[in-house]
């Protein structure tokens, strides 16, 4: 099973970067996705625990993802529910936001699924952790620069 395993640290706060990152219907402003729409709401804040996204990433392919943890503004995490065009078994998608000060914020991003196809699966999925680690290294830096754009 690919894990992956991205740390970065922007210069911004972490509650303005936990925001940004966990606003689900803006996800579309992150590189490889191209629309994401909240099919069921948290229970207690809108993006929160319980909440589930629809995110299209490109041609077929769809990931329904739940929130199962939400602590604002230190971590959330999130599983893969369904997926297509592959059954994707997904085990841990968590976001940790570490302040390093009052504008500086270290994020480690963790993911780790398996693609369910007989034969190739395993191939799909080491083909695809380096282009996933890739994609959130971006959205971290893009939810930074969209931070500071909101402050400013």
């Amino acid at each position: 099973m690919p894990t992956i395993q991205v740390e970065e640290t922007v210069n911004v706060g972490r509650e303005a970067l936990f925001d940004v990152l966990t606003d689900h219907e803006k996800s579309d402003r992150f590189r490889g996705v191209q629309s994401c729409t909240l099919i069921q709401e948290g229970t207690h804040e809108r993006n929160g625990l319980g909440a589930v996204r629809r995110v299209k990433l490109g041609g077929p392919a769809l990931l329904d993802e739940a929130i199962v943890v939400f602590e604002r503004p230190e971590v959330y995490e999130y599983r893969i529910v369904q997926s297509r065009p592959f059954p994707i078994k997904h085990t841990l998608g968590r976001v940790e936001l570490e302040a390093l000060g009052a504008n500086r914020t270290k994020v480690t991003w963790t993911s780790t699924f398996e693609v369910s196809v007989p034969v190739v699966g395993k191939r799909i999925g080491n083909h695809a952790a380096p282009q996933f680690a890739r994609l959130f290294r971006s959205a971290i830096h893009t939810a930074a620069k969209a931070a500071l754009d909101a402050a400013a």
